[in-house]
């Protein structure tokens, strides 16, 4: 059913294209649903980060063995090399260049980032602005610490399980309205063509390109040189004993629905013991993607690019602390990197208007961003293993 949706999208994208190229006139009467479609998915987003977060957290907290403080530290690491990695490319490649949307009626500046307007922002102002995301680093802390009270109170076990039972519905209601997208991206697609015309499909091509190259830089300096300079071993390896997992992650575009495959591929082609990869794995399957990491960094800077949206210093880096912590809410749904990629950018205070194109392309982008997760995780496990085995034999 997955190909099926992706298939579907790729259709709508394909008419939504012809409709604003030949029949323009038309696009209008079908601008509803993309209208809300992104105000549906707004909605959607607090309580999925909420559940999410909280779950992700209970469960890393309920962890005992000592490999989970090491294990973080190496994905929070090997995350924030990605990014910024990934950033450099962004901005020498400038794949929004050329083309601006004045267009639309933006000011020029992001909400403010910094510690002292985080601060002030903690507090909702708008209930309305609240329940769709518009505190959203307040949600983060408020799910982060539910997560943590759950793991050390009494009948916290119960708790978190209401909550899980949420978030399963959650992404039940969050995966059936995935299937709305093909509709939603006509409907984007067409009008954006017409406001802006079709300048905008290149823009899509130079996107597509930055995101692989990234991919392809982040596997070489992040996963395949670290483990040849602490492990020794060499490249050539690491990729045959790696490659055959990328057909699976290709075609699944899922880190979960991969899960087994790298636990296996760990243990038979690594020889990496249970002890080790049941923790790394799974953990990282949930909240270690640096495919997330090229997908945020990329998202973010070429929208800020495209916006006239100026991004500091100071704003970078807490955009940083922001993928970091929302990454940790990617569902596991069809296309579901798109709602969390609206996320990132509301919570940046950036407009939704490039999701639509976005949604219609994100097939070919989240190829290459799971292949990249999963590697990111064996990667992670053979350099965690090779400090485990270390200390064991001290």
């Amino acid at each position: 059913m997955k190909n099926k949706l992706s298939l579907f999208t790729l259709i709508g994208l394909l008419l939504g294209i012809i409709l604003g190229l030949v029949l323009p006139q038309y696009a209008p009467y079908i601008k509803f649903i993309g209208t809300y479609y992104i105000t549906i998915l707004k909605y959607m987003v607090v309580p999925v980060v909420v559940t999410t977060i909280s779950v992700s957290i209970y469960n890393s907290s309920k962890l005992k063995s000592k490999m989970v403080p090491l294990t973080l530290l190496v994905f929070v690491l090997m995350f924030s090399a990605t990014f910024l990695l990934s950033s450099l490319i962004v901005t020498i490649i400038n794949p929004s260049s050329g083309f601006i949307l004045n267009t639309i009626d933006w000011s020029g500046s992001t909400s403010d980032l910094g510690i002292k307007g985080m601060l002030l922002n903690l507090i909702p102002k708008d209930i309305s602005k609240f329940l769709t995301g518009g505190y959203l680093f307040t949600v983060i802390l408020i799910a982060a610490l539910i997560g943590k009270l759950c793991s050390i109170v009494s009948k916290g076990d119960k708790v978190i399980n209401v909550i899980e039972k949420i978030k399963d519905f959650l992404f039940k209601v969050l995966n059936i309205y995935m299937y709305v997208t093909p509709f939603a991206v006509l409907s984007l697609i067409s009008n954006t063509i017409v406001e802006y015309g079709p300048i905008i499909l290149g823009l899509g091509a130079k996107y597509i390109l930055t995101a692989y190259i990234c991919a392809i830089f982040a596997l070489i300096f992040v996963m395949i040189l670290p483990i040849l300079l602490i492990t020794k071993m060499s490249p050539v390896t690491f990729v045959k004993k790696v490659y055959k997992i990328w057909m699976i992650t290709l075609s699944t575009c899922s880190s979960a629905a991969t899960l087994p495959y790298t636990i296996k591929t760990c243990h038979d082609e690594f020889n990496i013991p249970d002890e080790v990869t049941d923790v790394v794995v799974p953990l990282g399957t949930t909240i270690h993607m640096c495919g997330g990491a090229v997908s945020f960094a990329l998202l973010g800077l070429f929208c800020s690019k495209l916006f006239n949206v100026e991004i500091t210093f100071s704003k970078y880096l807490l955009m940083l602390i922001y993928a970091i912590l929302i990454n940790m809410a990617a569902p596991g749904i069809p296309n579901g990197g798109v709602a969390i990629g609206a996320t990132y950018l509301q919570l940046l205070g950036i407009p939704l208007d490039f999701i639509g194109f976005y949604s219609g392309i994100y097939k070919l982008l989240d190829m290459i961003y799971t292949s990249l997760n999963v590697t990111d995780d064996i990667a992670s496990n053979v350099i965690i293993n090779y400090f485990h085995r270390k200390k064991e034999n001290k």
